[in-house]
């Protein structure tokens, strides 16, 4: 009910001749949480014309394009759009720093700006690049805060740069010690920034929600349920966004609440037209059903998905895939198919991150299948 009249508000906001940034993106940030991408490319394109020496119209899209980023890291279709977006930014937002070194607005707008620049320099294997921005970003945030404590939504970006900064890879980690460039995190404060702005309920409470759901997911037993029951309550309220719905079902598979996952997944199946997120789902069908000893059931599921279209996928949910398929081959005593799945996901390994989960399933199977 809520979500609903803060719609309705901001529809008749947007009637105004010419809404203020600020409205417009909160109205756009909620087109996003719908899963209305089209809306939201609306909205930027009214904030870079509208409002040409404002940094928000370029930050707003930099968040929509990390989004659709985040889902498959291997898209590089976005690159370009999102390097433009951001020295647009900072060209903008940097000059206003030089110009009142006191505007907090700035330092937010730079501050995610080098964040995501993070994320992409990271994504691309550029290190150097990657640590310096988000060195900048975490810096950047924190001077925000310190400007204007009550901005609370701040704390959703800077408790993200935090964790990402808390969960570097093991070699950076170690160069972290003797560069200034790579960031140091604080993992602690990532959680208590991000469950902060979830609980202050404002625009951005339920973007935080969603990212601290995913980060929650995780961890422990008790951050699952916690992560599933955040989900659970944006899966309510935007019936529209597929990825809330496909991170729901996904982490009702991760704690083998099977029978829930089969269940939600078919449901998901009925309402849903799009072909990716329907492949994704019957997968995580058919690994419930493999759980329960359902074999046939197991079967029936995988052969709704279109393997032809299986690069459409994230490289995880690929890797997925060819494990599933390996296993039903398995079963059905087909050790050259099972052998071939097997095998392309040690060499996917090879040059891409593979879960060690996934990769030691293969390699039990690969060998199981050898020695038949």
């Amino acid at each position: 009910m809520i979500v609903r009249i803060f719609s309705l508000l901001l529809a008749s906001s947007l009637a105004l001749a010419k809404p203020d940034p600020l409205t417009l993106q909160i109205a756009g940030n909620t087109m996003r949480l719908q899963g209305d991408y089209a809306g939201a490319e609306v909205i930027y394109q009214r904030l870079i014309e509208e409002y040409a020496g404002d940094s928000t119209g370029y930050v707003f899209n930099l968040n929509s394009l990390l989004t659709k980023l985040t889902w498959n890291p291997r898209n590089t279709q976005y690159d370009q759009q999102i390097r433009s977006d951001a020295d647009a930014a900072l060209a903008i937002c940097e000059r206003a720093i030089a110009s009142n070194a006191q505007d907090h607005g700035a330092y937010y707008h730079c501050g995610q700006t080098h964040l995501i620049m993070s994320y992409l320099s990271a994504m691309r294997g550029e290190y150097y690049q990657s640590g310096r921005h988000g060195n900048l970003a975490i810096k950047q945030l924190e001077k925000t805060l310190a400007l204007d404590p009550t901005l609370i939504e701040a704390k959703m970006h800077l408790g993200v740069a935090y964790y990402y900064a808390d969960n570097l890879p093991p070699f950076l980690k170690i160069l972290s010690w003797f560069l200034w460039i790579i960031p140091r995190g604080n993992a602690d404060k990532s959680f208590l920034y991000l469950e902060q702005v979830v609980v202050d309920e404002g625009a951005f409470s339920d973007v935080a929600k969603y990212i601290y759901a995913d980060l929650l997911a995780g961890y422990g037993t008790l951050q699952k349920k916690r992560a599933t029951d955040l989900l659970l309550e944006l899966c309510k309220d935007y019936p529209g966004n597929k990825r809330f719905q496909l991170r729901y079902i996904s982490l009702l598979l991760e704690q083998q609440l099977h029978q829930q996952t089969i269940s939600a997944g078919k449901k998901f199946l009925h309402h849903s037209d799009d072909d990716a997120s329907k492949d994704l789902v019957h997968l995580w069908i058919t690994r419930a059903h493999l759980a329960l000893g359902q074999h046939d059931q197991a079967s029936s599921s995988f052969q709704e998905i279109n393997t032809g279209r299986s690069k459409e996928l994230p490289p995880w949910g690929l890797h997925w895939l060819l494990l599933t398929q390996g296993q039903l081959a398995d079963l059905n005593d087909n050790q050259p198919a099972a052998i071939n799945a097997y095998q392309q996901i040690i060499e996917l390994s090879k040059i891409d991150y593979v879960s060690s989960v996934v990769i030691k399933d293969a390699e039990r199977g690969l060998q199981a299948s050898i020695s038949k």
